[in-house]
């Protein structure tokens, strides 16, 4: 756990290879852009936009791999956004609030049901075995849905989300 606080602590955005890493939807190759938007805090209509795009690390209660990396980063426009007092600042506090409850509830629900060991170190997530090729292709991301990942990536997914979000939980009791 001490590891995990220490990595996320140090964790910078291009430390993440977005564009390598699957979403619901493609790839999380925007999701640098979207916290940009997220973190300047400027317009609510597109940080309603970005925060809509960016949470295609989940979908019906699945996490895919950027989950815990996004949600470090989120964590960290939410602390900044609480002590700015402007109408998007609120509003997107209000907004990540909500999401962070239903994401803490779908890590919270995967600890109840049996489940394989988590990878031992967070940064096992980036392992290049679970990631698209650098020169990704269509039937790259068709082939990665349809083998999808083993049981201790998917759980890991969880895992570490759920560390994350208790820090969140922990700070709004």
């Amino acid at each position: 756990m001490d590891s995990t606080k220490e990595y996320t602590k140090n964790l910078n955005i291009s430390d993440v290879p977005w564009n390598r890493m699957v979403t619901a939807y493609g790839t999380a190759e925007n999701y640098p852009e979207y916290l940009c938007i997220l973190d300047n805090m400027q317009n609510i209509d597109e940080i309603n936009e970005a925060l809509n795009d960016i949470s295609d690390f989940e979908h019906q209660s699945t996490l895919f791999s950027p989950a815990p990396f996004a949600l470090v980063f989120l964590l960290r426009i939410y602390e900044k956004a609480r002590h700015i007092n402007t109408p998007e600042a609120e509003w997107l506090v209000n907004e990540l609030n909500k999401s962070f409850d239903y994401y803490l509830e779908i890590c919270e629900d995967a600890e109840k049901m049996e489940h394989v060991e988590p990878f031992p170190e967070f940064l096992d997530i980036l392992d290049k075995q679970y990631l698209l090729p650098k020169d990704y292709t269509e039937d790259d991301l068709d082939e990665y849905y349809e083998n999808f990942i083993p049981d201790n990536f998917f759980y890991s997914l969880y895992y570490y989300s759920g560390i994350i979000l208790k820090d969140y939980d922990k700070k709004i009791q």
